[in-house]
């Protein structure tokens, strides 16, 4: 997709749906994986991708349509009959769900009609509450179908407690799993010697205000080590600002978008890897930062604010922002501390993290609720 198009769907939810199919395989299940594959930038009908099969899952293709109102709607049939042909071949099995691909929640709930086989969603966000989302009047509405899809499920995987107090009415199972790491990210080592020369603070992501990339870049500017450097990688509407301050300050670069496999390799390099999504809007209590958890997996300390949906667990592992003017003095603290301190740091993290939140425990959670 990054080759053909120059960009790629969320990082976030791609991350994390593999990583559940990893773990579930972890843990001894068989993994079917309907895939919606998403349109990036138009192209022409994709209507036959063979099957193909790797570590033990089964990938199947849905097709895909040039038109997005085709599109959704072929989805949704297509969706449908290929999950009640698995549950008539699958009678012991169960679906999973991401609630936030509409047409493939509702293909799942069509296929409960005649069926025992039961359905889970992952919830990631809460619709009609994400992040900087605020449609009204007709393009409101597949916010409200999900909301309906999310009351048809039998049970739920949730990223913070609050979002089964807002969204389980009903008392269904449920497994709270805020994220999960790539143990594979320990395969190349996070080392001082690997580090940037100067000292390198990143931001990676989407980058929208909304996510604190203007208080970010008014909070280092601030600082008056020489040789910092804030690089950002991503896409977003705050790139504009980000270049202009650019233009003020060199020590600022914007670095363009990158795949997640060379974004990681970059967080290595870095000194400081910084959050500043602040704890501000009804949705922050209810979305798990999973960026958060991908920077404390990198071994390069974590700079983040301690937002309500952060379970008490994770606090000793990363640097905490309590506002705006208090970061930039953290930064500036952080930025002069010797570089064996901050990495002896970052690895203590790094080894928790990655011991108690990877792939295979965390789906092991989810499988306890299925049985």
């Amino acid at each position: 997709m990054f080759k053909t198009y120059g960009s790629t769907s969320s990082h976030a939810s791609q991350k994390f749906n593999r990583m559940l199919v990893d773990g579930l395989i972890a843990n001894g299940c068989e993994v079917d994986a309907l895939t919606q594959r998403i349109i990036v930038k138009g192209g022409e009908n994709d209507l036959t991708r063979p099957d193909e099969e790797e570590n033990g899952i089964r990938y199947k293709y849905l097709p895909r349509y040039a038109s997005k109102k085709k599109n959704r709607l072929m989805t949704i049939w297509n969706a449908w009959q290929e999950i009640r042909k698995w549950k008539q071949r699958n009678p012991d099995g169960v679906v999973i769900c991401d609630i936030i691909l509409g047409e493939l929640s509702i293909a799942t709930w069509l296929s409960s009609f005649g069926s025992s086989v039961k359905n889970y969603g992952i919830v990631t966000d809460v619709p009609g509450i994400r992040a900087g989302d605020q449609r009204k009047g007709i393009k409101a509405i597949p916010q409200k179908i999900k909301d309906h899809m999310i009351s048809v499920y039998d049970g739920y995987i949730f990223l913070t407690e609050k979002m089964n107090e807002r969204l389980n009415k009903k008392n269904k199972p449920y497994v709270v799993v805020e994220g999960m790491v790539d143990q594979a990210v320990l395969e190349i080592p996070n080392t001082v010697e690997n580090k940037y020369p100067e000292a390198v603070c990143m931001m990676a992501g989407l980058l929208e205000d909304i996510f604190g990339v203007s208080a970010l870049l008014k909070a280092f500017m601030k600082t008056d080590k020489a040789n910092a450097r804030l690089l950002f990688y991503g896409k977003g509407s705050a790139v504009s600002e980000i270049n202009a301050c650019a233009e003020k300050d060199p020590r600022i670069k914007y670095c363009g978008e990158l795949t997640n496999q060379q974004i990681v390799a970059e967080e290595k390099k870095a000194t400081l890897l910084i959050n500043p999504r602040p704890a501000e809007g009804e949705w922050t209590a209810y979305s798990f930062p999973s960026k958060n958890m991908e920077y404390m997996a990198s071994g390069t300390p974590l700079v983040a604010y301690d937002l309500p949906c952060i379970p008490r667990e994770y606090l000793p592992y990363f640097y905490q922002i309590t506002d705006e003017n208090q970061m930039g003095q953290l930064l500036q603290e952080l930025l002069c501390k010797e570089p064996e301190e901050l990495h002896g740091f970052g690895l203590k993290a790094q080894k928790w993290v990655t011991e108690h939140k990877n792939a295979k425990v965390q789906a092991h959670k989810v499988v306890g609720m299925l049985q």
